[in-house]
Order: C-alpha cells, then sequence, then structure tokens
C-alpha cells in the first residue's frame, strides 16, 4: 500500500504545472484523499509527498497554505518554494478545434441534433469512441431515467429544448468542461440504446408505453454493421462492519453485532444486484478486516458509493430502552450521542495518531464528498424509516448525524455508516436477528441508494 501511496502521490505532483484552475482543484481534492489514507497508515513518505503537492496547489490557487506548511514542518519537511504555473494557451473554438490546455486535447464538439422515427441523432465534428460513450439507467419511485455521458463540447448555439414524443423531458446540458449529458425521463421504462456510426450518436429508442394508451412501437434503423453501446452499472462496496475476532457490539442476550450486520449486507448485496447494481464486499464472511483496509478496498475499485453496515449498542441504566436507526456521513462530531457512536466503532482501529494530526486530517476533508455523503445519508434515512414503518410499529427516527467514523476517512466517495439499532435494546435486538426484518431493512437502505441517484 505504501508504494501506492507514494506514486499515487508523486503522479499528482506531475501534473500539477500541466493543469488548469479546475484541474488544479481536482488534483487538490484528490491529494488530500492521499493525505488521509497516508496519514492512517503512517505512510511518513506518502505524507511528505501529499502535503508538498496539497502546498503547492493552494498556492497556485491563491489559498492560505499556513496551517499545511505547519503540519509539513511537524514531519522535519522544508515548505516547497512557490512555483509560477504556465500561463493557459486558449485558442479560439470552430469546427475543427475546441478550448485546447496544455496536453493538447481536442474534443468532438456537438454540430446539430435531429429527430427521425425511433431515434434521436447527435451529430458532432469528428468521430465519436465507444469509450468515451457512458450509458446508465435510473429508476425510482416510478420515474426512470435514461443517462448518456459523452465525452465532447456543447457550444453555446445548440437548441438544448429537445421534444420526443411520448418522453416526459429531454435534457441537455454540458455536465462539466469536458462531458456532456442527455438525460431522457419519464414516468415509464424507457428502454433506449445506442449506437456510433462514425461522427453520429444514434439513440435508438424502442418504444414508449403511453399511459392510458396502447403501446407504440417504433422500428429501428440500426444495423448489424454497428455494435450497441454497454450499459454502465453503478458500483457499489458494501462494508459489514466487525467480524473475526471483533464481535463488534455485544448487546441483549449476548447477541453479536458482526453477525446481524453481514446478514443485512448480504440481503442488501441481493437486492442491488436484482436492481441492476454491480456489488463488492469488504467481507462476504466471519473474517476481521483492519478499518483502513475497508475504504483502500473501495478506492483501489474505484467505485461510486462505500455503504458501512452496523449495529449500535449503549452501556448503562438507559441500556434496555434506547433505541432508533441512525445514519452518519463523515464530519467532526457535534452531538454527544454522535461521538458516542463514533468511539464504539472507532475501537477495532489499529490507527495510532494524537488528537492534532486527527484534527488536521479532518479540516483537510474534501468539502465536495462531504456534502454528497450527507445528501445519500439523508435519502438512506429516509426510505429506511418509510419501509419499516410499513411494516412494523414503534421505529425510532435516531437522525443523519455527523461524525468521525475512521472507517469513512480514507474513502475517495460519497460514503455513510449506518447504524441499523441498538442491539442492546431487546425489541430493536430480536429484530435485527429477524430475517423478514433485515430484508425490508435492506430495502430501504438499496431505496435511499436508487434516490440518491436520481436526484444527483
Amino acid at each position: 500500500m505504501a508504494n501506492t501511496l507514494v506514486d499515487d502521490a508523486n503522479n499528482l505532483y506531475k501534473k500539477i504545472p500541466f493543469a488548469t484552475t479546475a484541474g488544479t482543484v481536482s488534483i487538490l481534492h484528490n491529494l488530500e484523499n492521499v493525505y488521509i489514507q497516508a496519514v492512517i497508515a503512517n505512510d511518513n513518505l506518502a505524507i511528505q509527498q501529499s502535503l508538498k503537492g496539497i502546498i503547492r496547489c493552494k498556492k497556485l490557487l491563491n489559498q492560505d497554505t499556513t496551517n499545511f506548511e505547519k503540519e509539513y514542518s511537524r514531519y522535519n519537511f522544508q515548505p516547497p518554494k512557490p512555483q509560477t504555473k504556465p500561463q493557459e494557451v486558449i485558442t479560439p473554438m470552430d469546427d475543427n478545434h475546441i478550448i485546447k490546455n496544455n496536453k493538447n486535447i481536442s474534443l468532438p464538439r456537438l454540430k446539430k441534433i435531429t429527430i427521425s422515427k425511433g431515434s434521436i441523432n447527435l451529430y458532432f465534428n469528428k468521430n465519436l469512441k465507444y469509450k468515451d460513450v457512458l450509458f446508465f439507467e435510473l429508476n425510482f419511485d416510478k420515474k426512470y431515467k435514461d443517462i448518456y455521458d459523452i465525452k465532447a463540447v456543447l457550444p453555446p448555439n445548440i437548441n438544448r429544448n429537445i421534444y420526443y414524443k411520448g418522453i416526459s423531458r429531454i435534457q441537455l446540458s454540458q455536465n462539466n468542461k469536458e462531458k456532456i449529458r442527455l438525460v431522457l425521463e419519464n414516468k415509464n421504462k424507457i428502454p433506449s440504446t445506442a449506437y456510433i456510426k462514425n461522427n453520429q450518436l444514434v439513440i435508438h429508442i424502442k418504444y414508449i408505453k403511453k399511459q392510458k394508451t396502447k403501446e407504440v412501437y417504433a422500428k429501428a434503423t440500426q444495423t448489424k454493421d454497428y455494435k450497441t453501446i454497454k450499459k454502465y452499472s453503478k458500483l457499489i462496496v458494501i462494508d459489514p462492519g466487525h467480524g473475526g475476532k471483533d464481535s463488534g457490539a455485544v448487546g441483549y442476550n449476548h447477541l453479536q453485532e458482526k453477525r446481524t450486520v453481514l446478514a443485512i449486507a448480504l440481503k442488501l448485496r441481493a437486492e442491488l444486484r436484482k436492481r441492476g447494481y454491480r456489488v463488492f464486499m469488504t467481507r462476504s464472511s466471519d473474517r476481521f478486516i483492519d478499518l483502513k483496509d475497508r475504504t483502500h478496498f473501495a478506492n483501489k475499485h474505484k467505485v461510486d458509493l462505500f455503504i458501512s453496515i452496523h449495529a449500535n449498542a449503549i452501556e448503562g441504566d438507559k441500556k434496555y430502552s434506547i433505541k432508533g436507526v441512525e445514519t452518519f456521513y463523515l464530519s467532526p462530531a457535534r452531538s454527544a450521542r454522535a461521538k458516542r457512536a463514533a468511539a464504539k466503532e472507532n475501537k477495532a482501529s489499529l490507527i495510532n495518531m494524537d488528537s492534532i494530526s486527527k484534527n488536521t486530517l479532518l479540516n483537510f476533508l474534501n468539502r465536495f464528498k462531504i456534502n454528497q455523503s450527507k445528501k445519500l445519508a439523508i435519502d438512506i434515512q429516509s426510505n429506511i424509516l418509510r419501509d419499516l414503518r410499513a411494516k412494523y410499529k414503534g421505529i425510532v427516527d435516531g437522525a443523519v448525524r455527523p461524525a468521525p467514523f475512521w472507517v469513512l476517512v480514507g474513502a475517495g466517495m460519497p460514503a455513510v455508516l449506518i447504524e441499523t439499532g441498538y442491539i442492546t435494546n431487546p425489541t430493536e435486538a430480536r429484530r435485527l436477528f429477524n430475517p423478514f426484518y433485515q430484508k425490508t431493512l435492506a430495502k430501504g437502505i438499496a431505496d435511499g441508494i436508487e434516490s440518491y441517484f436520481y436526484k444527483n
């Protein structure tokens, strides 16, 4: 792992002189994530390289580097000298060239859009490649989206108001500086497929099922000469907490946290796969995994979401009365309840950091990732409550809370930790080991994930 982190930091550092302003921000966020993982792994060389890059990026962005240089000096490193960033070269946009950066990358540019019987056709100024078009589907609450991401540029003079009979809404936008996003949205499933024909992206609509009318079929003009663009499925890592020598909380009737969270995670995996997601698990059996290796696994596979599943516990006079479902996202804890939950889950960590390092690390966290994690936590919490309350009485909303769970620290993607209930509460402990309750809980989590993707 150490060599990988050092290589990641070095590779990012080498890209800084050639990056645009937006690219520098992206490199900064990636270096922050490398720094977090390096601190967890106690890899001083990777810490040095990542801090060096962070300071350089912040100087180029005219941001304050005082705290970062203090942290850099704690490791007996000399702060890097500020360097002048090469001026970005911009050329006028025309049919053959778009805005170029120092890497001399030229992207296809959308020229026009036409609607024909059974298809939406996008024409570009140069030939497209299959690897530059990504297609995936989302559905939530009986609403469906087919989404096409195209590595290209959308000129301002292109008419973005697209209408296709039978589709509720079509959105076309420049999702980021290198990606056009086309979204087909409908109340009924949109079985679209797409293929590339030289400089043309053909999105073929198989049929549109109208409400209160018969199905309307549109025959394809697609030929066998062109392969269909493969559908992409979102990739999710499920992390059942504890395992092996670490039983987690031991609650009512000596029930062990590690066993119920694994059962819930396996049911969640089945539910998500049934809906078309790709799913990895940090453990699928009773074995111990160090906290830092859990998010490293997720980062290695470049997943879209990280979902850690746990069961809560409390000691003292209230251990039989406190109950509730809670969903946490990574941030400094604000409430006593959040601090208590984090302290319980962090016991298994082999991380040995002083308080200064922990506070510095939390200050380095990617704010965008935290905001996305909060949105994910809200969607998961609300859907868990909705699904459980439809079948069970007395479901308590423990709320969405920020807390410093170290299992979430190194995640380079939106990540949440779900406390599925209190294993010390007799009612919730029995439910947590009930297969039907576990299945309902898993469905609520899956509904929350789908809601998050649909809205974001």
